[in-house]
């Protein structure tokens, strides 16, 4: 017999957003904004809307009237409409579904629990503020070489290449216009988005599973390696999470019926649209969010509960259309080209995918050689618990990682286990409802109070557990520093010093050498010290020997390797090689 299925919401105070709940954000239609104030807003807003001048601004931003330019004036315009199409959509909203008299049935939370949560979220912060100004790695560096620097309305306007996380880049460009640049404030967003993804989990496992599983759950995140390192690294993945918790939330009040007025409409419509800023594989969310929909109507009353979910759908495509306007020809073009390469490489095939999903998973758990396979099993059973419990939850969790899975292996792209951490902390709830399922179906059957003594106990021993291996996740992602500095001390004269095309890009981009960069093996002939050594770096060997292939055997049958900087990243080791002069060349024999 299933268990009794419940529909907790929660409600962390009045006053503040962390003590109110995602569900009582102040957005437009909210009867919290006086009406004649809020018609000023709004006629303000389109009164700049209509005025709004595209080609002006176009030429502004790009200071020339290239092609570039003419795309972009295109995109202003879209963007001018889509603006109008919304505050039309404002008042319609209003009218169509009524504002809720009532807040569901809230589980508020007790002063102790808001105590907890304030406690959490501070001792989260500053687990992720520790070492956050070391080692940045490659795609840390090229989103401060290539988009934060950028002027704004060149960060705003650009998209060539999907490391550009564009929500990411303008909230780092904003801190840095604060405290300046350094690697610290290049990465402070991530560790406040990773922050807010915490309390996020949590007020979404309230929605639906017992209330000691969804505080532990949370509790987990906040000590998890890789929690941690991905709220230390400048990209936009805490960002995805944090929305995707967000936006889920307030989907399943939609979904259930009990909260369907235009602030949760709002809601919903701005943190999926931000979601989706950030990056845009959050489409998968859009999809398993639709998906729901389409699976739950049929079971809700007719009238505005039922196309209130639709409505919150189509005003987060029409926010986000309206973020992405003006680029929406480059977005186009680089998601078409991102993951191409020509031919098939390892990181496309899944059998490389699941190994170093595991590699990843063992290097941030606790005793992962065993942990790791005992969690796969434990959540799985937590994935069944969960269908038993609560079906639309377990579908809204599940369905955007399935989609992920599905479309980047149809599209044949690169499979990089970071693009599923936006589910992650769905994951550590379906464990966490696993084993304590899988108690409540054992031990609790015969002493109870001993079964959820067993429970928290052996959790505080992971969470004690993973708090140990912490530091591991605040070691450099990739010390460049370290090994230009080893170079510059062991450098010699008549040395050559030659780069890989990822080492050459950060040590001359970013570093301010002038190394040359190897392409192929007869630059790299051509560049060797006839006299004395010949020093190469280089970094990602998975890389290399994909792109060129021959080079990466030549560096590994005629160099050897003196010096390996360590890298958290997989596969991010920086190897220095070196050759003397002695070795004859093949270029240079007759």
């Amino acid at each position: 017999m299933s268990p009794t299925r419940t529909r907790p919401h929660v409600s962390l105070g009045n006053d503040t957003l962390i003590q109110h709940g995602v569900q009582n954000l102040t957005l437009p239609g909210s009867r919290d904004v006086t009406p004649l104030a809020g018609r000023l807003l709004w006629m303000a807003v389109f009164a700049a809307a209509v005025v709004f001048p595209p080609a002006n601004t176009a030429e502004w931003i790009r200071s020339t009237t290239d092609e570039s330019t003419t795309a972009l004036v295109t995109g202003l315009w879209l963007c001018k409409a889509l603006v109008v199409f919304n505050l039309l959509a404002i008042p319609l909203v209003r009218r169509w579904f009524p504002a809720d008299t009532t807040s569901g049935s809230t589980v508020p939370l007790s002063r102790r629990e808001q105590g907890l949560i304030a406690v959490i979220l501070l001792v989260a912060m500053a687990l992720r503020l520790r070492g956050l100004g070391t080692g940045l790695w490659l795609d840390e560096i090229q989103t401060q070489l290539d988009y934060v620097r950028l002027p704004w309305g060149r960060l705003l306007t650009t998209f060539d290449t999907t490391n550009q996380h564009l929500l990411y880049s303008i909230s780092a460009r904003a801190v840095q216009l604060i405290g300046g640049e350094s690697a610290t404030t290049l990465r402070l967003p991530a560790a406040l988005f990773g922050v807010a993804s915490i309390w996020a989990a949590l007020v979404f496992g309230l929605r639906w599973m017992p209330r000691r599983e969804a505080w532990w759950s949370a509790i987990l995140l906040t000590v998890s390696y890789h929690h941690v390192w991905f709220s230390q690294s400048a990209r936009g993945y805490t960002a995805l999470m944090l929305g995707t918790l967000v936006s889920t939330s307030l989907f399943l009040d939609l979904l259930r019926g009990e909260r369907s007025g235009p602030r949760v409409i709002w809601a919903y419509a701005f943190a999926l649209a931000l979601t989706l800023l950030t990056h845009v594989t959050a489409l998968t969310v859009v999809a398993g969010h639709g998906l729901c929909w389409l699976w739950q109507a049929r079971t809700l009353s007719a009238g505005p509960r039922r196309w209130a979910p639709l409505a919150a759908l189509v005003l987060a495509g029409t926010l986000a259309a309206v973020l992405y306007a003006p680029i929406i020809p480059q977005v186009v073009a680089t998601v078409d080209k991102s993951g191409s390469t020509g031919g098939p490489v390892v990181w496309q095939n899944p059998a490389w995918f699941l190994a170093e999903t595991v590699r990843a998973l063992m290097n941030g758990i606790p005793a992962g050689a065993l942990l790791v396979p005992v969690a796969g099993l434990v959540g799985m059973l937590g994935l069944w618990m969960a269908w038993s419990r609560e079906r639309v939850a377990t579908l809204l969790m599940l369905l955007p990682m399935v989609i992920m899975a599905a479309l980047v292996l149809a599209a044949g792209h690169n499979l990089w286990p970071r693009f599923f951490f936006f589910g992650a902390g769905f994951l550590v709830q379906f464990a966490v409802r696993g084993g304590f399922g899988l108690l409540d179906r054992t031990v609790a059957r015969w002493r109870p109070a001993f079964a959820q003594s067993l429970g928290n106990g052996g959790l505080a021993v992971v969470t004690l557990a993973s708090i140990a291996i912490l530091p591991r996740a605040w070691q450099p992602k990739q010390d460049f520093e370290q090994a230009v500095a080893w170079i510059d001390q062991h450098h010699e004269d008549g040395d050559s010093v030659i780069a890989t095309f990822i080492a050459g890009y950060v040590a001359n981009g970013w570093l301010h050498r002038t190394w040359p960069v190897v392409e192929d093996t007869a630059s790299l002939h051509r560049l060797e010290s006839p006299v004395a050594r010949t020093l190469v770096v280089y970094t990602f060997p998975i890389r290399l020997e994909s792109v060129s292939p021959d080079l990466w055997k030549e560096l590994q049958t005629r160099y050897q390797p003196v010096y390996v900087v360590p890298s958290t990243v997989g596969g991010g080791e920086i190897v220095i090689l070196s050759r003397t002069a002695a070795t004859p060349s093949p270029s240079r024999t007759q």
